[in-house]
């Protein structure tokens, strides 16, 4: 026998004698349109957050980076063929970085530099998809002792808002002044004690679409870098890049139990930008909720249209029980009756959220990337959020059935029929 509680729950539901109470229901399907609507925008656009920056940094950098305490880096060759061994592990090259002053013309900035191999960071690293001419990171090479004795002058990439801002274009010099005439210790003397300079060439720019790269991060071959401080075939540390981006703890591990004891220091991307990631996690969540609180309240829509809907039908209620139906059968109509209204808003909702997400995407809303890190909102829409969302609003509006559902149940009929 075929159920009749969808019956009367859609007549409910379609009737428009009542135009107070079709008002209602429809002012209770908005309020979830909207909840929904928000949420799924607010879930996509911090999830584009998210992807960007950690696209941002690992396109710059590597996967894991191998940082020896002091300045004496001198077999990283070996300590490369060792660590190109370990499963997971698709690639290493070796890398110098210091704090350095860049100077053009009338304008000077900090920066950080960062000496890499011209041959290999492209191994370890997405920087040549930044660049217009991906090869010109081969232009960076140094020889440090040339046969004939004359050093040509080291070439540097550097970010377009640090060109921008040095006002540099490819071609023009650019003074480089280190704080130190020496990184070796044993040249250090309290009498002579000067800052070292030298002229850069620029031999491209690159656009990482992150602003602290872009106006800070400037790339040279590391060979040059030795020739400005003066140092032997000594590096910084080993840039490593792994072949799941989500298993560097993994690899971190199997990479420090095959590293000589207390000498290295392992960080992975995620604890390089521990302090990023987690804020926009962080931010993320309390977003989510406070946006799913639309929804809570949109499910009181869904209470009062039920509680309004039971007072109109108080005699139709005591007819079916008098006929025999019972409290779960009266708790089912109702029920269905506020799912309806949950599942038309929430499916709605997660259309127009899809529709925003499409606009936000087609946007342009001039985000300054100083404060933002980008320039543009990014969004990312994954089928699964969209269909969580779509999950906890259907049981959110299911929940909010359950008190007038149960109140109409408990009606007697002869209440229901006393003034018939």
């Amino acid at each position: 026998m075929a159920r009749y509680e969808s019956f009367i729950a859609m007549r409910h539901l379609r009737q428009r004698r009542h135009t107070f109470l079709s008002t209602i229901s429809i002012i209770a399907m908005l309020g979830v349109f909207l909840g929904v609507m928000a949420l799924t925008s607010v879930v996509s656009v911090t999830g584009g957050f998210q992807e960007a920056f950690r696209e941002r940094v690992l396109g710059i950098n590597s996967h894991i980076l191998i940082i020896k305490f002091g300045i004496d880096f001198r077999d990283y060759r070996e300590i490369q063929e060792t660590l190109g061994k370990i499963d997971g592990v698709t690639a290493t090259s070796p890398f110098i970085f210091h704090e350095m002053i860049a100077t053009h013309g009338s304008e000077t900035t900090g920066i950080l530099i960062k000496g890499v191999d011209p041959k290999t960071v492209r191994t370890v690293s997405d920087l040549p998809k930044y660049t217009e001419e991906p090869d010109v990171i081969l232009d960076l090479e140094f020889d440090r002792f040339p046969a004939d004795g004359v050093k040509k002058q080291p070439k540097v990439l550097i970010g377009d808002t640090l060109a921008k801002k040095l006002k540099v274009k490819v071609g023009d010099d650019l003074t480089i002044t280190s704080p130190l005439e020496s990184l070796d210790p044993d040249r250090w003397t309290s009498t002579e004690h000067r800052p070292s300079s030298k002229s850069f060439k620029i031999a491209g720019i690159y656009r990482s679409g992150f602003h602290e790269y872009d106006s800070r991060l400037v790339m040279t071959d590391y060979r040059a870098l030795q020739d400005f401080f003066n140092q032997g075939d000594v590096v910084t540390g080993v840039d490593l890049r792994v072949q799941d981006v989500f298993d560097v703890a993994r690899i971190g591990r199997a990479v420090k139990a095959a590293l000589p004891p207390g000498r290295f220091r392992v960080l992975d991307w995620r604890e390089l930008n521990h302090n990023l990631f987690t804020s926009l996690g962080l931010q993320r969540l309390v977003l989510a909720v406070l946006f799913c609180f639309i929804v809570l309240v949109a499910s009181f829509n869904i209470v009062c249209t039920l509680i309004m809907i039971v007072l109109d039908k108080q005699k139709e209620i005591a007819i079916l029980k008098s006929m025999g139906a019972s409290k779960w059968s009266i708790m089912r109509i109702f029920m269905i009756e506020g799912l309806v209204v949950g599942v038309v808003g929430t499916l709605n909702g997660l259309i127009g959220g899809y529709v925003v997400c499409q606009i936000i995407k087609r946007t342009d809303f001039g985000l300054d990337p100083s404060i933002y890190m980008i320039d543009y909102l990014p969004v990312k829409m994954v089928p699964w959020e969209f269909a969580a969302v779509g999950i906890v609003a259907i049981i959110i509006s299911l929940l909010a059935t359950l008190g007038p559902a149960w109140w109409a149940s408990r009606l007697n009929p002869v209440e229901g029929l006393r003034y018939d």
